[in-house]
């Protein structure tokens, strides 16, 4: 009986560190996108199943197009957490290890889009105050719940969550949680936003795959003037007229999507919506093609 005791406890030894195995690199690697919505259904415009705040909705409805193009803006990177959505996101991840413990003191990742980079520290550092610098990566800390690492990132600049005027502020916080699956991993991002939104937005369609051979090519930008937008002005739209396919009640995309919806809100983003919705109005003409209404 002895013996087995003896046994049983070496192996408990054996097998006790196991836990803390998920403090590895099994992450690390080059990931290949899989094919992906970025900019989800409808008209160019379309705030639907965004739950946005009534200031994020004037956010949206006062951009401007030439936004893009306006001088101090151009080559302006892309933030790292929109950067994961777009369709140019093939990642490649690594560990930083120190080599006395052995340990992962941090994660590093480097994606295709604009070449944007970022650290998830793993060693207990807290977040700095509010009033430190703000970057287009942000300040990321991780921790590992089970076999998911959960990546929390603050000081993030203002951004774009979407290409027409979908923001959120540089107040938000986001929170990726990274698991892999196999040959597979996926990020789950939800965004805590108390300025443009009124509840947390999550987002659960960014999935790669293993790729070892993946090339991960150079994003150079070269500035060049394709609008012309005078140094100094900001490209606005007031409320009311914003000429975007989604914002004329009139119009409607290929589904018939009520103008109601595209609206945006807390409430659009419930499956119980879809009930509501075929209960309003249908505008009574299709948008013009080249639209966005076809998506």
């Amino acid at each position: 009986m002895k013996c087995w005791t003896v046994s049983l406890l070496a192996l408990l030894m054996f097998v006790a560190p196991i836990p803390s195995a998920a403090q590895t690199d099994h992450l690390a690697g080059n990931w290949r996108a899989l094919a992906r919505n970025q900019d989800g259904s409808g008209m160019i415009g379309d705030l639907a199943g965004v739950p946005l705040s009534n200031e994020g909705r004037w956010r949206a409805e006062a951009w401007h197009p030439d936004d893009f193009d306006t001088a101090e803006w151009v080559c302006r990177p892309h933030a790292w957490d929109y950067s994961l959505e777009g369709p140019l996101s093939a990642l490649r991840l690594w560990a930083d290890v120190d080599q006395a413990t052995q340990e992962v003191v941090a994660y590093r990742g480097h994606i295709n889009m604009g070449q944007q980079e970022t650290v998830i520290w793993m060693d207990g550092r807290p977040h700095p105050p509010a009033t430190a610098p703000h970057t287009w990566s942000g300040f990321s800390t991780g921790e590992w719940d089970g076999d998911t690492l959960v990546v929390t990132t603050t000081h993030l600049k203002e951004a774009y969550l979407r290409r027409w005027g979908i923001m959120r502020s540089d107040r938000a916080v986001v929170r990726n949680r990274w698991k892999r699956m196999g040959d597979y991993l996926q990020a789950t991002s939800i965004l805590y936003d108390p300025v443009y939104m009124a509840e947390p937005y999550i987002r659960t369609t960014m999935m790669w795959i293993d790729d070892p051979n993946l090339p991960l090519e150079p994003y150079p930008c070269e500035e060049a003037t394709e609008v012309a937008v005078p140094r100094g002005t900001v490209p606005h739209f007031l409320p009311g007229q914003n000429p975007l396919p989604a914002w004329n009640p009139q119009w409607s995309d290929v589904y018939g999507t009520p103008f109601d919806a595209r609206l945006g809100g807390s409430e659009t983003q419930y499956p119980e919506y879809v009930a509501r919705m075929k209960t309003m109005p249908k505008p009574p003409t299709p948008a013009p093609r080249n639209s966005g209404g076809g998506r």
